[in-house]
């Protein structure tokens, strides 16, 4: 599921801006861009979001908010190296018996002179200034996905609904074709026995509908289809945290169950109306597996 979060940081007086975007992913792909002042804090930031987030490729940034106009500057000036180069600068002027012209803005172009400044914290309080910031984006994040997630929801109860009425219809037909397939073997073994001459062996042919009717019997794989819906459906309407932790995961698997039974009955029904309802089911199920993608 998608969701964006953005929430506003303070370190060691210097303004940052925390940014997370979440798209779908099977897994958790997690990125996370720091400054490099900040870059002790990545670890933390890690786990914040681990704990919180199961699936999904997330991006996290941390921006420096330069526009701020209050806090510390954001330029430092190493003084040191600014009348080293002041007075190689007059050096170079004497040697040569030329003007010195060199300004502040010549030796402030030298390299080092000025250089970005940078939080004058220890990391313990990176971590804990940062981390603040990163849970209030975390939830504006997670409050989306949650919003999303209850329309998937609902979307995700329909197709598992509609699966189980495809299953039903399965179900009410499978006995059905003991029978047809009994008086149409009579039939044809009747007509053959009349062109023949011979006469009609009734133990042979209920031999032959016994083996049809193991060879096409669905039932297991019918009562497992029906199991597994409704332990999506369960999944989608427990309550209890713990529990929903991987529900996506595991809907993934009972996708993959539901196809697999699925694919089971259509290699074993030989009628047309049931091969036209199996074809129903599977295109219904990856409907669902598509969409189970997006669930954490």
């Amino acid at each position: 599921m998608t969701g964006f979060g953005r929430a506003a940081a303070t370190v060691g007086g210097f303004a940052y801006a925390v940014e997370i975007r979440a798209v779908n992913h099977r897994y958790l792909d997690l990125r996370i861009r720091l400054p490099r002042e900040l870059a002790s804090a990545e670890a933390a930031l890690r786990a914040r979001v681990g704990a919180r987030l199961r699936r999904g490729r997330i991006e996290v940034g941390v921006y420096e908010q330069t526009g701020e106009a209050t806090g510390p500057s954001r330029v430092a000036v190493d003084l040191g190296l600014a009348r080293a180069v002041r007075e190689a600068h007059r050096a170079i002027a004497e040697s040569l018996e030329i003007l010195d012209i060199s300004d502040s803005a010549t030796i402030a172009a030298h390299p080092g002179v000025l250089v970005p400044a940078v939080p004058a914290v220890g990391d313990d309080q990176i971590e804990r200034e940062l981390g603040e910031a990163m849970d209030r984006a975390l939830q504006a994040a997670v409050d989306m996905r949650l919003h999303e997630g209850a329309a998937l929801a609902s979307e995700l109860v329909r197709l598992l609904d509609r699966i189980l009425e495809l299953q039903g219809r399965l179900a009410a037909r499978a006995p059905e074709l003991s029978a047809a397939y009994q008086a149409r073997l009579e039939r044809r073994i009747r007509d053959l026995a009349a062109d023949a001459g011979l006469e009609l062996e009734s133990g042979r042919i209920l031999h032959e509908v016994a083996l049809f009717a193991e060879k096409s019997d669905v039932a297991e794989e019918l009562a497992r289809l029906s199991a597994h819906v409704g332990q999506a459906r369960s999944l989608l309407t427990e309550s209890s945290k713990d529990e929903r932790e991987a529900v996506g995961r595991q809907l993934d698997f009972l996708c993959q169950e539901m196809a697999r039974e699925a694919n089971t009955v259509g290699s074993k029904v030989q009628d047309l109306e049931m091969s036209r309802v199996v074809l129903d089911l599977k295109a219904e199920l990856e409907r669902l597996r598509e969409q189970v993608q997006n669930v954490e």
